[in-house]
């Protein structure tokens, strides 16, 4: 069989952000509309991290696609990412295997597009104050979604290490040089911030009620697992919740998972999916406090991939190779 080989080098020329936060509208309205197959991943889980398996099919995207993608923290200090992958592609038509794509950089590209298009979506078009947690490896793709969509003029950056902050700053300012990046501030900042995205591996909360604004939005993308949360509880409980997918979330989602474990929501708590949204956007209000929390979908790296495929097989990019 013939194989085409798409490396991150590829895809980071064929994909832009813009284009990406175009596919998840496409992607996250397939999925509420009930037009997707994609079910739950599977997860394998050591001491060290988790291997996650991810199917989905669209008629639309017109190949079958599965991700292989692992979460493993320790490997920042090992010179490895983070969260390396590989995406299989078979067609749809004689389901023989068509392409093998590199899923890291095209992971961390659809995850800052799907903080790009929630941005959009829950926050009014003049905020100019955000926060972003975490400088690993998807935070640059968070940073450039949310700079894509909104002109913010300042973005706190915050991270544990703070020469990591500083790095991430100093690194990714010449990117952005109308919108200020700050390293660590005090975080008595956060009370500023129109958005906040929290992209980290911290299995607890790392914003708290306290803290933050009564107008604001944040996304909440990083740290994987039921029993692991991003968001404190008392924000969680007065916010308005959106969800990429309810039944994932209510799964896989802590900052969900921990409050019904607690017994502090049931049945009647309300989520609600961004791709319901994307069908009555005007019905959406701006105003208090909204998360939107995001499991990840296989959706997304389904019409990125077919994407990529498409143009990569225009242009005759990628190595052809047989098996």
């Amino acid at each position: 069989m013939d194989l085409r080989l798409i490396n991150k080098e590829t895809v980071r020329e064929l994909l832009s952000m813009k284009r990406a936060i175009e596919l998840m509208r496409d992607a996250y309205t397939s999925l509420s509309a009930g037009m997707v197959d994609s079910p739950l991943r599977t997860a394998l889980v050591n001491d060290a991290g988790t291997v996650l398996y991810k199917p989905a099919y669209s008629d639309s995207a017109g190949v079958f696609c599965a991700k292989v993608v692992s979460v493993f923290a320790d490997n920042v200090n090992k010179g490895l990412p983070v969260t390396p992958g590989i995406i299989i592609v078979n067609s749809a038509e004689t389901g023989m295997p068509v392409a093998l794509v590199e899923a890291g950089y095209l992971t961390s590209l659809r995850t800052g597009a799907a903080t790009g298009l929630a941005t959009d979506l829950f926050c009014a078009k003049g905020v100019k104050v955000a926060a972003l947690f975490g400088t690993g490896g998807q935070s640059y793709h968070q940073l450039e979604a949310m700079l894509e969509v909104r002109d913010f003029e300042t973005i706190y950056v915050f991270s544990r290490n703070e020469e990591n902050a500083k790095r991430f700053c100093a690194e990714h300012q010449s990117a952005f040089p109308n919108c200020k990046l700050i390293a660590n501030p005090c975080r008595g900042v956060l009370k500023q911030c129109e958005v906040i995205t929290l992209a980290t591996t911290s299995p607890v909360a790392v914003i708290y009620d306290e803290e933050i604004s009564d107008n604001v939005h944040i996304n909440a993308i990083g740290s994987l697992g039921p029993n692991r949360t991003e968001v404190g509880t008392d924000t969680m409980l007065r916010a308005k919740v959106y969800v990429d997918q309810k039944s994932a979330c209510l799964a896989e989602a802590g900052e969900i998972c921990l409050l019904a474990e607690a017994g502090l929501i049931d049945d009647s708590f309300e989520v609600t999916e961004i791709g319901e949204v994307l069908s009555r956007p005007s019905e959406v209000l701006l105003d208090g406090v909204s998360v939107f929390k995001s499991v990840g979908n296989a959706i997304q790296d389904l019409v990125c991939t077919a994407e990529v495929l498409r143009v990569a097989e225009l242009d005759e990019l990628g190595q052809k190779v047989s098996l």
